[in-house]
């Protein structure tokens, strides 16, 4: 293999303790080779979590640390890189003056990723890791990504997503709220178990019900140093319960000073070490799991994924577009959505994209998008009747889908009011009005609800987009809806659309 197949890519995170830099190697026939890794300990978050902004000592070190980093990055000459920050950033008051501070003084652009981004591309670093990932998903899974600021709990069941939620159960912000509690190791210890509970309780009561949990698949910087200790040799392992339970109750009611003789572990790392061990022990006892896999994979490796995949570099692996659509079917499930006619709205939504998708200026990211707009849009009836489209807004924009961002997630609550076209014109968004005009021509062929248009021929000829229905039966309420929003959809794409009945005897 030459060497111009290879590409040299860096990836950094900007996490709540750390900051790490990983080096790669990707290939089509080879994959990806982390070939070298940084890390500093910087505890962003113990200001962010405290006084609610980084200060200025702790942006000073930040930029320092981050120069040096972009002189490693030189030194590879990197096709390359990404820098994502998460948690301690993403809640920092000041954020945007640090990132600019970060730009013109490192050189180097940092994204903040919403927690749900960040949770996908840990799990794509899983993903990354080859068949076990496919092997566990099919039945009983939880994914515990344990942070430093948060923990995202998510239930994976035949191949895909059934549940996921974001925990205010980070490492770092646990060891805070014990910290002024008075040095009796056990005090601690139970307070931290009756916080870890209290979620996992409610977790489980809304969430898990009746499913059974066989694996956890833990993951997250603060698993690495247990990971570590107990075997230093394999990329990855799996642990059953009387294992991981000797460690416990090895570390249990000791000192910070004892952990870290007993780990071999830094004090700042030996801090973390009990709330990140308490968590799984919870997790195993509360689940009644049997085991835990530890894939060793770190926020940068998904990174170097994600940027893999989308560059086109290498294509294999598990379908994570799935799991967002089931995602997203599983929350309507939750608030009672009309399944046939969301099933209706949405085969109609792809068929109209696909049909324009040539002309409309849309990419396949936003046919995903208005995929779940589709499968969404009319969740809020089970809140109110009146004002549906109001509180499917709130439910979208207040939950939350693994992979969809922030910015993606309240574009579709936008999108869910179908029928207000004076206010997409107001946000001057042309992406909104798109998605919307596509999403209100889809709804209004099933305006019934009673799934009358089935079998229909759709074709663009020229700026004329066509619509042939075979139906005997009477089309009145759907037509009246058709039209009243057709000259919106020839507004924004500049494309006729056409309804015609076919009465076949």
């Amino acid at each position: 293999m030459g060497k111009s197949e290879i590409k040299y890519f860096a990836a950094i995170d900007v996490g709540s303790f750390e900051l790490e830099l990983g080096i790669y190697e990707i290939a089509g026939k080879s994959g990806i080779k982390r070939i070298d890794y940084v890390k500093h300990t910087i505890a962003i978050g113990s200001d962010t979590y405290k006084f609610g902004k980084i200060s200025y000592e702790m942006i000073d070190e930040l930029c320092n640390i981050l120069s040096d980093f972009k002189k490693i990055m030189h030194s590879y000459k990197v096709d390359a890189y990404k820098a994502y920050a998460t948690s301690a950033m993403r809640e920092a008051s000041n954020n945007m003056q640090v990132l600019d501070q970060i730009k013109v003084r490192a050189g180097i652009d940092i994204s903040i990723i919403s927690n749900s981004e960040q949770r996908f591309i840990n799990y794509m670093s899983i993903d990354s890791k080859g068949e076990l990932f496919e092997k566990y998903i099919k039945s009983g899974t939880a994914i515990a990504d344990v942070g430093f600021g948060s923990m995202q709990l998510t239930l994976y069941d035949n191949g895909a997503i059934q549940s996921t939620q974001n925990l205010s159960l980070g490492v770092l912000r646990l060891r805070e709220m014990v910290e002024e509690i008075d040095n009796i190791n056990e005090k601690k210890h139970n307070v931290l178990t009756e916080l870890i509970d209290n979620d996992l309780n409610t977790f489980k009561k809304i969430y898990l019900k009746n499913k059974k949990v066989k694996t956890i698949i833990g993951i997250g910087e603060p698993l690495m140093y247990v990971f570590r200790y107990m075997d230093h040799e394999s990329s990855d392992m799996i642990i059953d319960y009387e294992r991981f339970i000797k460690l416990f109750e090895k570390i249990r009611g000791k000192s910070v000073e004892e952990i870290e003789n007993i780990l071999g572990v830094s004090k700042n790392h030996a801090k973390m070490i009990l709330p990140s061990v308490l968590i799984f022990q919870r997790i195993f006892d509360l689940f009644n799991a049997k085991e835990i896999w530890m894939p060793g994979t770190l926020l940068i490796d998904g990174i170097a994924a994600e940027y893999a995949k989308k560059t086109g570099i290498i294509s294999v692996g598990h379908n994570f577009e799935e799991d967002i659509i089931a995602a997203s079917k599983n929350l309507a499930k939750r608030y009672r959505g009309n399944s046939k006619h969301t099933t209706a709205v949405e085969k109609n939504a792809l068929l109209i994209f696909d049909a324009i998708k040539e002309v409309s200026g849309l990419t396949e990211r936003d046919r995903l998008l208005v995929q779940i707009a589709a499968i969404l849009h009319n969740i809020g009836k089970f809140i109110n009747m009146k004002n549906s489209d109001t509180a499917t807004y709130n439910i979208i924009s207040s939950g939350e889908i693994i992979g969809i961002s922030h910015d993606e997630r309240m574009l579709m609550a936008e999108i869910s009011n179908i029928d207000n076209e004076e206010n997409i014109y107001n946000k001057r968004d042309i992406r909104l009005a798109k998605l919307s005009a596509i999403l209100q021509m889809a709804n209004a062929l099933d305006r019934s609800h009673k799934q009358k248009i089935k079998n229909f021929t759709l074709k663009l000829d020229e700026n004329k987009l066509k619509l042939e229905v075979n139906y005997m039966g009477d089309l009145s309420l759907e037509i009246l809806s058709f039209n009243s929003h057709r000259d919106f959809f020839r507004e924004i794409f500049g494309i006729e659309f056409i309804l015609k009945q076919i009465r076949t005897f």
